[in-house]
């Protein structure tokens, strides 16, 4: 794909999006009302609710500015990852962009905020099909460049519609914001005529689970990345992303990807391309998970000697679309009479309402978690107390989305002999020591905290964790791919396959 830089008379550059991470094992679909709560946002609202942010959104905001050109915010709109989007969410939230475009009269360039592994239903790859629906609208000439998520699953339809495709490279994702005004300097020169963008993508046969995906530690996608690093210094390599994928999309193109955009180079976009993806098929054994069981997680903790232990709750991580009401480890905890531990977060509107009922302070019979299937352990059934509710809204104040607001929904946090189990309305991954403070819960403080997240976390709890342990426990989230019944990824794929036959360099 090749498009030759021009020069815009003015220069309106148009800034929204739609993201979503869709796991398709999930049995709970993802509708309108949840994009509602999370976030949904436009016009001036988009302006002033993402400048000074560090996000993909405020680094776009900030980009646009430093170059004199007009931000004209679309629609944007995002929600926790979860099931498959509904049909008709999916349409009203692409028509509502859509109309946003076209109210925004004659513009320059469009920035969007995607994701890369949204699904929805009639629809398996959404950032395609809107792509192509934006491109439609601006037609052939005038810029079109997107962010996606380190897990995007890059599809050869999205590299072919628009100009440049930039992927976050941290996991936990800290970089959204330079990743936004990287976008912003690709588009620079484009309307300075400085360049033509060549893309190469390479898709090497491997599904990869996402805790090998980080990128904190001396992990396979880490070394992967410093060769990455080591190829973007060649003269006219303009942007190399690697995106690891998102498994359990289950469509066809997931997997990990190499995306590699030159100065009008296609010899040289491929041989890079290929040469990273070869460096990462070289290690797919690296890739394997290493977890801990439940009962060695309980052993760890009761012979520790320095604290906060961080129990990282793998199968039940709401940041990949799992229902956030898993049992495990909070059952493990009692059954091993812990004390200090606390929970964040446990999603069960039903126990909120009758904490919310019963008041602070008093004591409640509660059927706690596990209710929204069979595959993330059964309800608790105990005698809790109280302790605080709030209205479950806090300002990030950690490494990820810093100054961004999060909303747990009216939240209760129960004491149960001693664990401390924050219960919310809504799904929340634990990546921000303030989830806890917003309770009043000092996190540094506790003997153990589970956090319902698989990598994500790292970045504000390895800094003040004695020790993080990744746990073995069931559901949709689980790292051991083999136990899913895979039916669209296209075959054969490591590790699900054994007969992969791969040919380096493409």
């Amino acid at each position: 794909m090749e498009r030759r830089g021009r020069k815009p008379i003015t220069r309106r550059i148009a800034v929204g999006g739609i993201a979503h991470e869709t796991n398709l094992f999930s049995t709970v679909p993802t509708d309108f009302e949840q994009f509602r709560q999370r976030v949904l946002i436009g016009g001036r609202d988009l302006l002033a609710g993402f400048a000074g942010t560090r996000t993909v959104i405020g680094g776009f905001l900030d980009g646009i500015a430093a170059t004199g050109a007009t931000a004209v915010p679309l629609r944007f709109a995002s929600a926790t990852p979860g099931g498959i989007v509904t049909r008709a969410a999916y349409a009203e939230l692409r028509q509502s962009l859509l109309d946003d475009l076209r109210a925004a009269g004659p513009i320059d360039a469009v920035l969007l905020g995607l994701h890369g592994a949204m699904v929805a239903e009639d629809v398996a790859d959404v950032e395609a099909d809107l792509l192509r629906a934006v491109r439609s609208r601006i037609g052939p000439h005038v810029p079109l460049i997107a962010t996606l998520d380190s897990h995007a699953n890059i599809s050869a339809a999205m590299v072919q519609t628009a100009d440049a495709l930039i992927a976050y490279t941290t996991y936990p994702h800290v970089d959204t914001y330079e990743r936004g005004y990287e976008a912003t300097t690709i588009l620079q020169r484009l309307f300075d005529g400085q360049t033509a963008i060549t893309t190469a993508l390479a898709c090497p046969p491997m599904l990869v689970p996402l805790p090998p995906q980080c990128t904190t530690e001396e992990t396979p996608m880490r070394q992967v990345l410093r060769l990455a690093e080591r190829e973007r210094r060649r003269p006219g390599v303009l942007t190399i992303s690697v995106a690891g994928g998102f498994p359990y999309s289950d469509v066809r193109d997931a997997g990990l990807r190499v995306l590699v955009s030159t100065a009008g180079d296609a010899e040289l976009a491929r041989s890079v391309a290929w040469r990273v993806a070869d460096e990462a098929w070289r290690r797919r054994a690296e890739f394997v998970p290493s977890l801990t069981s439940v009962g060695e997680a309980m052993r760890r903790i009761a012979v520790a000697d320095r604290f906060p232990v961080v129990l990282a709750d793998s199968g039940d991580n709401p940041g990949a679309g799992a229902p956030c009401d898993g049992t495990t480890l909070l059952a493990a905890l009692r059954e091993t009479r812990q004390r200090d531990a606390v929970i964040g977060v446990i999603r069960d509107p039903e126990t909120v309402a009758q904490a919310v009922a019963a008041g602070t302070g008093a004591e409640i019979a509660v059927r706690l978690g596990g209710k929204t299937d069979d595959r993330h352990g059964v309800p608790v059934i105990a005698v809790a107390r109280v302790a605080r509710i709030t209205d479950g809204v806090f300002t990030n104040t950690g490494p990820m989305g810093t100054g961004g607001r999060t909303r747990m929904g009216t939240t209760a946090v129960l004491d149960l002999d001693g664990i401390a189990v924050i219960v919310t309305d809504q799904r929340v991954q634990a990546l921000d020591l303030s989830l806890f403070r917003s309770v009043g819960i000092e996190p540094t403080a506790a003997r153990a905290i589970v956090v319902k997240s698989s990598v994500h976390f790292r970045a504000a709890f390895a800094p003040v964790a004695a020790t993080i342990i990744d746990v073995d426990t069931p559901g949709i989230s689980s790292p051991h791919l083999e136990r899913f019944a895979f039916q669209r990824v296209r075959r054969p794929i490591w590790p699900l396959d054994t007969d992969v036959v791969y040919v380096p360099g493409g």
